[in-house]
């Protein structure tokens, strides 16, 4: 699947995915996830291409009491990710 930023997707970790990676797929992916950036070669994953993502869902507390999407990355080979659905 080509990574285009500003795109809407779906993801499921893989076999090979850390608790990380799981976790934040299972907490914040049940709308999907916007793709954010991509780094070619990350130094967060020792040079593994990483994917920065937005959550779509608003689950997170923020400092003020209030629901924010979750931000961060996540490293390519932890996870399978699929077209999102349109919200229209």
């Amino acid at each position: 699947m080509e990574i285009k930023i500003g795109q809407k997707v779906l993801l499921m970790h893989n076999q090979s995915a850390c608790n990380r990676t799981k976790n934040r797929i299972h907490e914040h992916g049940s709308k999907g996830f916007v793709i954010e950036m991509f780094v070619p070669a990350s130094g967060l994953f020792d040079g593994m291409p990483a994917i920065c993502f937005r959550s779509v869902s608003k689950l997170s507390n923020c400092a003020t009491g209030g629901k924010e999407c979750w931000r961060g990355w996540l490293p390519i080979g932890e996870f399978i990710m699929s077209d999102g659905v349109n919200d229209a």
